[in-house]
């Protein structure tokens, strides 16, 4: 499990309370895995199509987008609490 979900819980019982609600979660994680893939998808798709160029403002678009596709890659990487556990999908690259 990634350390960041429980840095800031003081004692080991509401650490390990909070592991177990948190490994409850697991079909909300998922789906929300799935969201985040089709909007990835989607900028994906925005990125290599040609009317992009039809903005004035095309480069910060593309600025948008990349910093967009971090978060992405950040929030996805916190819901693989333990990617044996996700039927071999992999978090967003």
């Amino acid at each position: 499990m990634i350390s960041a979900w429980t840095k800031n819980l003081s004692s080991q019982d509401d650490q390990d309370k909070f592991k177990r609600h948190l490994l409850s979660s697991r079909v909300i994680l998922e789906r929300l895995q799935e969201l985040l893939d089709e909007e990835k998808n989607s900028l994906d798709a925005a990125e290599i199509s040609p009317k992009i160029f039809d903005s004035p403002n095309w480069d910060y678009r593309c600025a948008y987008g990349n910093g967009f596709k971090a978060a992405l890659k950040m929030v996805s990487n916190l819901i693989y609490i333990d990617p044996k556990e996700y039927n071999g999908r992999q978090p967003i690259q």
